[in-house]
């Protein structure tokens, strides 16, 4: 009956983690037992005069739904083994060491994944103090726009904008220096 079990839990588990993985059910769910707090990180690293953003941590979650799957994997696999072989360990000890090991290797490969992903989200504090070209003219205390172009990404950006200068004007086609960005307007200089 045990083996039974065993088996189950690891085919069961197995083809909902395969038919995640090829239909594209990305969605995940973590359990957290825990209060609940929202905390965004970001913190602006000039290293030599590279911009270093760092923040939005990503990758999965330790109680995850797919590594909870890879856990049950491993402890369903492992305990039929220790079970259908009969080692002198109990099967469920076996089972145990089995399943963190799988959860682990779960990890590091879901871990991988989510750092080969891309975002071409750009951060608007990213265009602070680069330089950008005016597209509409900026009036005296008025907005105009400019493109700002993302050097890691080559991306275009457009910002409405404002003279730092209240009496200053830019004209189309000029170069200006983004100073401060706030609700999608940039101050420029």
């Amino acid at each position: 009956m045990l083996l039974i079990i065993y088996g189950l839990i690891t085919v069961l588990c197995g083809g909902l983690l395969a038919v995640m993985a090829l239909f594209g059910a990305d969605t995940d769910v973590d359990a957290d037992i825990d209060v609940d707090v929202d905390v965004d990180v970001d913190v602006d690293v000039d290293i030599d005069g590279a911009d270093i953003e760092v923040g939005e941590f990503g990758g999965p979650g330790i109680l995850s739904f797919k590594l909870m799957l890879f856990f049950l994997i491993g402890f369903g696999l492992w305990g039929f083994i220790a079970e259908y072989a009969k080692w002198p360990v109990p099967h469920y000890i076996v089972g145990s060491g089995g399943g963190i090991v799988f959860w682990y290797l779960g990890y590091r490969l879901l871990k991988l994944l989510y750092q080969q992903q891309s975002n071409s989200q750009v951060r608007a504090r990213s265009f602070i103090g680069k330089q950008a070209r005016v597209t509409v003219p900026i009036p005296r205390e008025g907005t105009g726009e400019i493109e700002a172009v993302d050097e890691g990404t080559g991306q275009s950006r457009y910002f409405s904008a404002q003279s730092l200068d209240s009496y200053k004007e830019y004209r189309k086609g000029e170069t200006v220096t983004i100073k401060s960005v706030a609700s999608g307007t940039a101050t420029v200089e």
